[in-house]
């Protein structure tokens, strides 16, 4: 294929970092999960009755899914978080692809590149060929690790090819969507809300139930499911492997001939002409605004009320799921700002993850003020009466409401199952409470995202450093029993954890001003510098 290797060498170039810190950061969690494995499950005939407790609960199956042999390090590893980091594998693969190929088409590279002695397909072939390249490292990277953490070997390398064609499917999955579609956003939300979303959510529906035939059976068409079919540490089956080598075969096949039939710039499904006349909500910088973030906006909302109804199912069973595994339950308490009632510490933890998790919804939507910066698209809109206020704020507000509707939507869905077993509703008031005293943690963290748009936009990759750093020390470094104060060192680590610890004021009303005075920084920082334009 003429001109692959200069098509390849510009796709490294420009999507280099992106892979490596996904790969170093994925690479990681199933190693460092074996490290936990004894302390997590005691030996003897009390860890076969915790495994016991852990496998009957049907919420347990629906998140992390089907388990097979848990007496080992590695099975109970990969069931732990096998299923969870196969699907984190699959998003970065079809947010790499789309990346390389239908966002660089959209900026007008790939018509340069084939302006040249390329081949048409070379850009297209380049973005898959580094997107399989990714999940390739990222599979041995696993599987040597795994080696040398667990004793089985054979388990190790099941681990690492799962998790590689698991990607590799969705490397086909985003180049498919990228051909279809002229907007790489649009390829992004279906293939990560509508595909990736979909089918996890499938597949708890299929693993949550107890085992039948009929389950069973289709358990083998959930592609989520196939890296834990193949039964990594458990007599592997590596024909399974075979599913999601043919998937992936067809869907690249299937991109590049769909990249043959349309036109350059153009996607599969041409996009609709409009309205001839736009519609009063497009008058002004507010309705464009929801106009460009409303999709984003809805599937956060959707996913996240599921989550939080999914997260909340655990909470009938925590009581007697973890009464003898003091590991978890310390894990838990640390989690929970160190209360010592198991179901406080249950709502605190989940409360401080999805805190977290909306969070980025936050920082994602308030990313769109510097790609339609770096788009051209803010010099039109302020080449008009609309002034730079009232532009970055309709930009800004729904990155910041977003999130705390969210985050107290989420107080207020986690206990409801809960609630209706106890037949009283004073827990969702409780936790409701708790919820809004972790407010000011996104606040900070928008109000820094904004102090970056504003004075320094090319570090804005900072926000995201904040929100991995504080996902580290509240999901990871649980599991080490660290010193309490670097748990605590990210913006919710000093709020009050309700219901178990008293309401801080102080700390509450020191995060929540800090937060709004970056707000107000980082618009006067936008007001006054100039305003990229293409």
């Amino acid at each position: 294929m003429t001109g692959f290797g200069t098509a390849f060498r510009l796709a490294f170039r420009r999507n280099r970092m992106f892979y490596l810190w996904w790969v170093l950061s994925l690479s990681v969690l199933l190693p460092l999960t074996v490290t936990k494995y004894h302390d997590l499950v005691p030996a003897g005939q009390e860890g076969q009755l915790v495994l016991a407790q852990l496998v009957s609960n049907p919420t347990m199956r629906a998140i992390l899914g089907p388990a097979f042999d848990l007496s080992t390090a590695g099975g109970f590893t990969f069931w732990r978080v096998g299923t969870f980091t196969a699907a984190a594998v699959g998003m970065m693969a079809a947010l790499g692809v789309i990346r390389a190929t239908r966002a660089e088409e959209e900026d007008g590279r790939v018509e340069l590149v084939r302006a040249g002695a390329v081949s048409p397909a070379a850009p297209l072939a380049a973005g898959i060929a580094l997107g399989l390249l990714a999940c390739t490292v990222l599979g041995l990277a696993s599987a040597l690790m795994m080696a040398a953490a667990t004793p089985g070997v054979a388990g190790a390398i099941a681990t690492g090819l799962g998790l590689m064609l698991t990607g590799a499917m969705f490397v086909g999955v985003g180049a498919v969507w990228a051909q279809v579609f002229p907007s790489a956003r649009t390829a992004r939300v279906w293939s990560l809300g509508i595909v990736l979303g979909g089918l996890y959510l499938a597949r708890a529906m299929v693993d949550a139930p107890a085992s039948t035939p009929t389950l069973d059976a289709w358990r083998w068409a959930m592609p989520l499911d196939w890296a834990a079919l193949a039964r990594p540490y458990a007599s592997e089956r590596w024909w399974v492997f075979l599913l999601p080598l043919g998937v992936t075969v067809i869907l690249v096949a299937l991109a590049f001939w769909l990249e043959s039939v349309r036109d350059v710039g153009a996607g599969l499904r041409a996009a609709s002409r409009g309205a001839a006349t736009a519609a009063p909500s497009l008058s002004g910088a507010v309705g464009l605004s929801w106009r460009l973030s409303r999709v984003s906006i809805i599937g956060w909302t959707v996913g996240i009320l599921i989550t939080a109804v999914s997260m909340g199912a655990l909470s009938t069973t925590v009581d007697s799921a973890f009464t003898d595994q003091p590991q978890i339950l310390d894990m838990l308490r640390k989690l929970g700002g160190g209360t010592q009632v198991i179901r406080d510490a249950f709502f605190s933890a989940m409360l401080a993850i999805m805190a977290t998790i909306v969070t980025v919804a936050g920082i994602m939507l308030l990313s769109r003020m510097r790609s339609e910066e770096n788009d051209g698209h803010s010099e039109v809109m302020l080449a008009t009466a609309t002034t730079r206020w009232r532009y970055a704020l309709s930009l800004l507000a729904p990155a910041v409401l977003l999130p705390v509707v969210l985050l107290v939507a989420s107080g207020v869905l986690l206990p409801v199952l809960q609630a209706q077993q106890d037949g009283s509703s004073a827990v969702i008031g409780t936790i409701t409470t708790a919820s809004l005293a972790l407010i000011p943690g996104i606040v900070l963290v928008m109000g820094f995202a904004m102090l970056l748009v504003g004075w320094l936009p090319r570090w804005y990759g900072l926000a995201w450093v904040v929100i991995g750093w504080s996902m580290v020390a509240s999901w990871v470094l649980a599991l080490f029993n660290p010193p309490d104060w670097l748990i605590r060192l990210q913006p919710w680590g000093f709020l009050p954890h309700l219901p178990s610890d008293p309401m801080r004021w102080g700390a509450f009303s020191l995060e929540l001003g800090l937060g709004l005075a970056m707000v107000v920084a980082g618009l006067v920082g936008f007001r006054r510098r100039d305003i990229a334009g293409k």
